[in-house]
């Protein structure tokens, strides 16, 4: 992911199965790229939204999960 990027969320099979869905929509900013690792299926990165979600700002997001901007 692209550090310091601005992107919006957007629907897919891995925010689905993180059960993060109610993030699709809301922008935030990416503040440290993870790449995927070998155990790991996918990489992402931290995002840092605009709008509080469950007393959190900071989220991982999948790659696949962003749109940018």
């Amino acid at each position: 992911m692209k550090k310091n990027a601005y992107v919006t969320i957007i629907a897919s099979p891995e925010l689905s199965e993180m059960r993060l869905d109610e993030l699709v929509g809301r922008r935030g900013l990416v503040v440290e790229d993870l790449p995927p690792e070998p155990k790991k299926r996918t990489g992402g990165g931290l995002v840092l939204l605009e709008e509080i979600y469950m007393d959190e700002f900071l989220w991982f997001i999948p790659e696949e999960s962003v749109s940018y901007e």
